[in-house]
């Protein structure tokens, strides 16, 4: 038995693919209490507002919001997905609303709040296949933020995804918990163009769904945040203070609006 949907790649699609399964694939628990830990030491303690850009099921956003709160900060958190499917996944896991739904295509988000800080994380930025757009959306994001706020961006380690592929397709099997379930995926990269063909099989049912994204090099995230005004903080490995390696899966850099924003020379 399996399900397909077809002709279905890009940033706008991935929600209609994927929602069903993507808990699946990104179990929640994948996500630790110190990289949670992480993300809230980097929200201010009098921060009012938070926005994440690509939320999906909120497997970011819940368990921070739930940080935050336990150690007493009230924050506004707001997650944007242009996919109604994922914000309905969201919906169920999160029925008492504390991360608020707005659907919305980030490149082009009319924000209407001053967030003291956002997130771009889990390789959101990256699906956005134009580097024209990807600049674009980090700039209503540095416009969007108040001053003095932070930006945070978690993308793929280029290097590391070019150097997995050594052959212009290369073939993943990752076993998972439970009976006969994996994830195939058929990756192949074109320069800077990345397209994985996945099959998800979970007890003899098989679903397949496919994704673009570009590989999106720290050097063009802080070409994209400084043109936009913003200061470069940091460069680590994902969510920790590490230093970038070659090999490192993800790096997050990190980025702040002045309180005072110069002009552009």
């Amino acid at each position: 038995m399996y399900e397909s949907k077809p002709n279905l790649r890009t940033y706008t699609d991935y929600g209609q693919q994927f929602a069903d399964f993507y808990d699946d694939i990104f179990p929640r628990h994948q996500l630790s209490d110190i990289e949670v830990a992480w993300l809230a030491d980097r929200i201010p303690p009098a921060a009012q507002s938070v926005v994440e850009l690509g939320v999906g099921t909120g497997r970011v956003a819940l368990p921070l919001q739930e940080m935050l709160a336990r150690t007493g900060r009230k924050v506004r958190f707001t997650g944007i997905d242009i996919s109604q499917e994922m914000l309905e996944m969201l919906r169920l896991v999160d029925p008492a609303g504390t991360v608020e739904r707005r659907q919305g295509d980030i490149s082009s988000f009319e924000y209407n709040i001053e967030p003291d800080v956002i997130l771009c994380v889990c390789a959101t930025i990256s699906m956005i296949c134009d580097p024209v757009m990807q600049r674009t959306t980090i700039e209503k994001a540095a416009e969007a933020l108040k001053p003095g706020g932070t930006l945070i961006v978690e993308t793929h380690n280029a290097t590391a995804i070019s150097a997995m592929h050594v052959a212009d397709t290369v073939t993943f099997c990752v076993p998972y918990p439970g009976n006969q379930r994996a994830l195939v995926s058929f990756s192949t990269l074109e320069g800077k163009s990345w397209h994985v063909d996945h099959a998800w099989i979970d007890a003899g049912t098989a679903r397949f769904a496919s994704e673009d994204s570009r590989l999106t090099t720290l050097e063009e995230l802080d070409d994209y945040a400084t043109g936009s005004g913003l200061i470069k903080a940091s460069h680590t490995r994902g969510f920790s203070d590490n230093p970038v390696t070659d090999n490192c899966p993800t790096v997050t850099a990190v980025y702040s609006k002045p309180e005072t924003l110069r002009p552009q020379s």
